[in-house]
Parts: structure tokens; C-alpha cells; sequence
């Protein structure tokens, strides 16, 4: 690996275990235009990004990070065709739809990361900060949103439907933050924060419902991650550096990534079970399409 730090082998998470796990629990193969591109399409792209850290920063690097781009730029029809038959009436489809939607945004940022682009003046690792950014925060935390929501959502209406409008608003807001205004990153920051204190609340419910202490692992990481990002921003918006980039790696980072790992565990272990009586965790709500 050409530069084998902590924010690399994060993002790497992602594509080879994390967001293959999400898109199995999250969505039938037919979310992909090709039944084969369901099947092939993730591990292969998966490794051709692992292989784009291999080299340098460039042009190769760049060229093996593209398959991943053309895979989850795919989904995108499949996700404004569900915001589109049901609008965001039903919260389910709203994760789903705008998680999908995240996804192709995250992998825009890694091509131009590998190919050592300063995207509106910005350098590494802040451009590969946002590719992870928009997989971890927009994509991973909103398909767990919509698995466990889509469970509860009938004991805790409101409450459900709360943390996911917040991490659809908070999820952008805070990459803008990031662009433009420490101000605005405050506020993102604060608003995905409470979106997923609000979710670990849910989905400590959801634990105790299922026995699962995979999901309250989960929600503890959430909760300890984003309990970092908001001291993080306040201390940008305060010019005060209280956790440095890398500290925030190895700590936020770190506590996200777990928790959407031991979340998604925790759910597919849960959906195996169901699946044997006969109970799935969760159903394609109407209009949804088959996706």
C-alpha cells in the first residue's frame, strides 16, 4: 500500500466487507440493472480499489478506483425511483432511497483521491476523508437506520422517523460545513450527532428485542464516535484544535466503522434467524419496486 494509514485502511473496510454486506441486507440483487452485476459486481470493484492503493497517487490509481464508481453509480435509478413512487411518506424508503444515493458521491471523492486531484483546493486526507465521509456517514449509517427502523418503526413511529431525517440533512450539511464554514460544520456535526443518538437509542431497543448484543455494541461505537465529531467541530468553529485529523481517524473513525460493522452482523445474523421461521427482519415496502 502506498501510503498505509489508518484513514486507508478504514475506507478499505468499506468497499471489501462493509458496503457488500449492506447492499446483501439492505436490498435484493435486482437493485443492480444485471442480475450478474449483483453477484460479481461488488467483490471485483471491491478489489480493484484495494488494488488502487497499491500504487502511488494517479492516473493507474485513479483507472482502478473507476469500477467501483461505474458499480455504485448504477443503483441510482433503482434509488430515485423509490423517492420518486413513494416521495419520503414512508421513512424506510427514505433511508434506503437517499443511502443508495450517498453511495455514488463517496466513490466520486475516492477517484479523485487516488488520482491526486485538490478538488476546491482541498488535499489529502480531507478529499479521501470525504469519500469515507459519504460511505460510513451517508450510506452505512442510513442502510442500518433502515433495517432497524423498518422493525421498530410501528412500536416508536416518531422516534423513528427522527434520526433518519436527521442523518439525511446532517449527512451533506456536515461535508459542506467542511467546504465552506466551520459554523456550518457545527451544525452538521450537531444534527448528525443527534440523528444518531437518537438511532442508538432505537437500536438498543432493538438489541434487548432481539437479544442481540451486537447491535448495543453498535450503538455504543455510534454513540462514542459521533460524541468525538462534535468536539471536533466545536473546536474548528472555536480555532481551538482539540483532536487533530489523525487523532479523529483512530477514534471517531475507528468507533463508526465498528459500529456499522457489528450493526450489519448483527442485523444479517438477525435476518438468518427470521429467515428460518419464516419471519423476515424486513419486507420491500409498497411502491418500493424491487429494490
Amino acid at each position: 500500500m502506498a501510503s498505509n494509514g489508518v484513514i486507508e485502511v478504514l475506507f478499505l473496510l468499506a468497499p471489501l466487507v462493509l458496503v457488500p454486506l449492506a447492499l446483501t441486507l439492505l436490498t435484493p440483487p435486482e437493485v443492480f440493472p444485471f442480475r450478474w452485476l449483483a453477484r460479481w459486481g461488488p467483490p471485483l470493484a471491491g478489489a480493484a480499489v484495494a488494488a488502487s492503493f497499491l500504487v502511488p497517487r494517479g492516473g493507474w490509481a485513479a483507472a482502478l478506483a473507476l469500477p467501483w464508481l461505474a458499480l455504485v453509480v448504477t443503483v441510482v435509478p433503482v434509488a430515485l425511483g423509490m423517492l420518486w413512487s413513494r416521495g419520503f411518506s414512508d421513512v424506510v424508503v427514505t433511508a434506503r432511497s437517499v443511502a443508495l444515493l450517498f453511495l455514488p458521491i463517496g466513490a466520486g471523492w475516492l477517484v479523485l483521491s487516488r488520482l491526486g486531484a485538490q478538488p476546491l483546493g482541498f488535499v489529502e486526507p480531507i478529499v479521501l476523508l470525504t469519500a469515507v465521509h459519504f460511505h460510513f456517514a451517508g450510506f452505512l449509517t442510513l442502510s442500518l437506520m433502515a433495517v432497524t427502523v423498518g422493525v421498530l418503526r410501528d412500536a416508536w413511529p416518531r422516534l423513528s422517523r427522527a434520526p433518519v431525517l436527521g442523518a439525511v440533512v446532517g449527512t451533506p450539511l456536515l461535508a459542506a460545513g467542511i467546504t465552506f464554514s466551520p459554523g456550518l460544520e457545527l451544525v452538521g456535526a450537531t444534527t448528525l450527532a443527534a440523528a444518531l443518538t437518537v438511532f442508538s437509542i432505537v437500536l438498543l431497543a432493538a438489541a434487548r428485542r432481539l437479544a442481540s448484543a451486537l447491535l448495543a455494541l453498535s450503538a455504543c461505537c455510534f454513540l462514542l464516535g459521533m460524541t468525538l465529531a462534535v468536539v471536533y467541530a466545536v473546536g474548528e468553529f472555536a480555532g481551538r484544535s482539540f483532536l487533530s485529523i489523525a487523532r479523529m481517524a483512530q477514534f471517531h473513525g475507528v468507533a463508526n466503522a465498528l459500529g456499522s460493522l457489528f450493526g450489519l452482523v448483527g442485523w444479517t445474523v438477525g435476518n438468518a434467524g427470521r429467515e428460518r421461521s419464516k419471519r423476515p427482519i424486513i419486507s420491500a415496502p409498497c411502491g418500493a419496486g424491487s429494490a
